[in-house]
């Protein structure tokens, strides 16, 4: 009888998971609240401080410290989870490719295009861990692809790799203006819907990444 009321009491004490539709809601306002920071920055940088959307400005900036989250945040997954250490690193390394693709004006300080030998450095040595670390490699990553925040991580990539290059063509913000084609206009729209995928792309890998990161200290 006694551990009975022993076990009861330890049941009521346990934490309850939220109500669905109660995690829905806070997961809708969190990224709300992220795209609308977003788009804030957006007219910061157009009508606040009036700046070209070049390499300098806030949008730049803000989707290369999302895409360096991202990338921290699959990295610390890998050395802390050693049974998705290979597939964390790969995928910290696919994002490390992207953000080096971002800072290509840096790299072309030191010569053009320089940027893709960096880039094919960390592929080489990312594929070359994952194939020899199978048993952290494809499991883990077949168990991501069942994850929730896998949807919206396709989204933000197909997104940023199919989407916004289409989008963001010359040809079409030529015909749309004629002669009054003016270039930020066409980068302001391009760069826009990079800085969209980008939002998408960090807020499905904290979904991920920090729940495995807390379930590991419990």
């Amino acid at each position: 009888m006694q551990s009975t009321l022993i076990k009861n009491e330890s049941t009521r004490n346990e934490v309850q998971p939220l109500h669905p539709l109660l995690t829905s809601t806070l997961f809708f306002f969190g990224l709300a609240l992220l795209l609308a920071t977003s788009a804030f920055v957006i007219h910061l940088d157009v009508v606040h401080n009036q700046s070209g959307i070049g390499e300098n400005s806030l949008m730049e900036y803000l989707q290369e410290g999302y895409l360096l989250i991202v990338v921290a945040l699959f990295a610390t997954v890998g050395i802390k989870l050693r049974d998705q250490r290979g597939f964390a690193f790969l995928v910290s390394a696919f994002f490390s490719i992207v953000l080096i693709r971002e800072l290509d004006s840096v790299f072309d300080q030191i010569s053009h295009g320089f940027w893709k030998y960096p880039a094919w450095l960390m592929a080489t040595m990312a594929i070359i861990y994952a194939l020899s670390h199978k048993e952290s490699s494809l499991q883990p990553l077949i168990c991501y692809t069942k994850h929730r925040s896998f949807g919206l991580m396709l989204a933000g990539m197909a997104t940023l790799l199919v989407f916004a290059r289409i989008y963001g063509m010359s040809d079409l913000w030529q015909s749309i203006m004629q002669d009054s084609y003016i270039r930020p206009v066409k980068n302001l729209a391009e760069e826009g819907v990079e800085l969209l995928a980008y939002s998408l792309v960090f807020f499905a890998s904290t979904w991920y990444c920090l729940p495995e990161l807390l379930k590991k200290k419990q």
